[in-house]
């Protein structure tokens, strides 16, 4: 679990409500999951006040870019790009959403020490104007497109098809887990990146319930 503390502490209330929501996903009783609570300060005014729910370290995310640059000679496949985070990385990079959210917002949260690479690579060397992450998300329609984000700025990385975590689940033990985003509804979230170099989730029809990320 990832606590959010850049407006004060948590509540009683946030917390126990956060505490089972943590358990539900991990597949452990929230009495015994106490030994697997870790909270994790992450302090950025953009994000929900409440606690984010860690899905998992961030691995990996699939995307696929415009084709801007296709030419007759070398077309572009239509495959995924990749970014990959380095174990170091990962290790306190998160997927994570917010049981607050009637839909369970996604939130990626790269460490500080990557975001330079990202703002480099995905928003000065982009040359697609930014636009408020509010108007990404209704480009990608679904039930993400509804609002509710912050007046961030910020440019389209690509569709998002797909994320890869990496965490411990009750029977499971240590294991990575894939999610393709937008497989049952086709409604697929946009990534996008701001100028600091964090990285958003825009849009979508998925939902984040005790299964695990479902679309």
């Amino acid at each position: 679990m990832k606590a959010k503390n850049n407006r004060g502490k948590l509540t009683e209330k946030q917390f126990k409500k956060a505490r089972q929501a943590a358990a539900d996903w991990k597949w452990f009783d929230a009495n015994e999951f106490d030994a697997q609570l870790k909270l994790v300060e992450w302090n950025d005014p953009d994000y929900p006040e409440g606690a984010l729910i860690e899905c998992g370290n961030l691995a990996r995310i699939h995307f696929r870019a415009p084709d801007t640059h296709t030419t007759t000679r070398h077309p572009r496949r239509r495959r995924d790009t990749f970014i990959t985070f380095s174990r170091p990385v990962a290790k306190h990079s998160y997927i994570a959403f917010d049981p607050e959210h009637v839909d369970d917002r996604l939130y990626l949260l790269i460490q500080p020490s990557a975001t330079g690479f990202l703002a480099e690579r995905f928003w000065r060397d982009n040359a697609v104007e930014p636009r408020a992450l509010e108007e990404w998300a209704q480009v990608a329609g679904g039930r993400h497109s509804r609002g509710g984000y912050p007046s961030v700025m910020a440019k389209p990385v690509g569709v998002m098809t797909a994320v890869v975590y990496f965490t411990t689940k009750k029977d499971d033990g240590p294991s990575f887990y894939i999610h393709r985003m937008g497989e049952m509804s086709c409604y697929f979230p946009i990534l996008c990146c701001d100028q600091r170099g964090r990285l958003w989730v825009a849009g979508g029809n998925y939902r984040s319930p005790t299964p695990g990320i479902t679309d």
